[in-house]
């Protein structure tokens, strides 16, 4: 089979006689009937019968032509990004965030991305810090904003900011606690009901890392993988948790949390581009950094 022989089906179904199919075609009516016949040997089944009006498909001819259009289109299409990609016109790149990220960063650097590459293809992947660091390593994306890569040597780490981390503790608690304006001590929870991520992920990580180094113990009452389901317990009032500042500038929960930042502790991680060190840059994906480097600190409020 060929590529040739399948806008020979499609021709024959159209034109319903092997004549006017060759001639459409600037085929012989032999070579075209030889054709057929070789593609119907192929298959092991007959593609046309003769029909009142003519030629007309078999069951498997339908299907045969339904694939043959499918793929033709998209051998089409393809095709034309390959032309845009030969001739410069058009680049693909793969953009990795975290999805909490994702709704605060991507809008608008992507907006003033396109006012200078109008033509190129943007694939935005939301993920995990650890499935992000995983796909960039098996080369499925091109660029992540994330927490810098521990490989140094193979990684380029751009630190953009750091990023705070915050409490959010929900509004009934608010009677219990002493905050001094928008910052607590960990000590003055004591008693205090929490959700946490596992030390195993990056944040649970940092946070397990803050309560140890205000020699603080937290009342671990719930446990679980995401952050965004912390703050919806916590939302609940269910207990306190930890969170990127980025949620409070979004507004999470508002109405039911409070966020406040934490006294005497280091209380934040860093925020970087992380891409293949010594790589090739396309100059959408140069674009891209730059407006990353210069829009974040804006977007975080620095």
């Amino acid at each position: 089979m060929n590529w040739n022989q399948l806008q020979y089906v499609l021709t024959l179904a159209e034109e319903k006689s092997i004549t006017r199919a060759a001639q459409k075609l600037y085929l012989t009516q032999p070579s075209l009937s030889l054709s057929l016949k070789s593609l119907e040997a192929e298959l092991g089944t007959p593609l046309f019968t003769r029909g009142p009006e003519g030629l007309e498909p078999t069951y498997a001819g339908g299907l045969f032509c339904a694939w043959a259009e499918e793929t033709l289109a998209s051998f089409g299409r393809l095709n034309d990004k390959l032309t845009d990609i030969v001739s410069g016109r058009r680049q693909l790149l793969r953009l990795g965030v975290s999805p909490h990220r994702g709704d605060l960063l991507l809008p608008a650097i992507l907006s003033r991305f396109y006012r200078q590459f109008p033509n190129c293809e943007v694939h935005t992947i939301e993920l995990s810090t650890t499935l992000l660091l995983r796909q960039l390593e098996e080369k499925q994306l091109d660029l992540i904003v994330d927490v810098p890569n521990p490989d140094t040597v193979t990684y380029c780490n751009e630190l953009l900011l750091n990023e705070p981390i915050l409490l959010a503790v929900p509004r009934s608690f608010l009677p219990r606690i002493r905050p001094q304006g928008d910052t607590l001590d960990l000590h003055s929870l004591s008693g205090l009901p929490f959700i946490l991520l596992p030390p195993e992920q990056m944040l649970g990580s940092i946070c397990h890392k803050m309560c140890q180094q205000a020699g603080f113990l937290p009342d671990l009452r719930l446990q679980c993988t995401g952050v965004e389901r912390a703050l919806s317990l916590a939302a609940q009032q269910l207990g306190i948790t930890f969170a990127p500042q980025v949620f409070a500038q979004r507004g999470f929960y508002g109405d039911e949390l409070t966020y406040f930042h934490v006294a005497k502790v280091e209380t934040s991680r860093p925020l970087a581009l992380v891409y293949p060190r010594g790589s090739y840059q396309s100059a959408p994906l140069k674009a891209m950094l730059e407006l990353f480097r210069t829009e974040i600190p804006k977007l975080y409020g620095i």
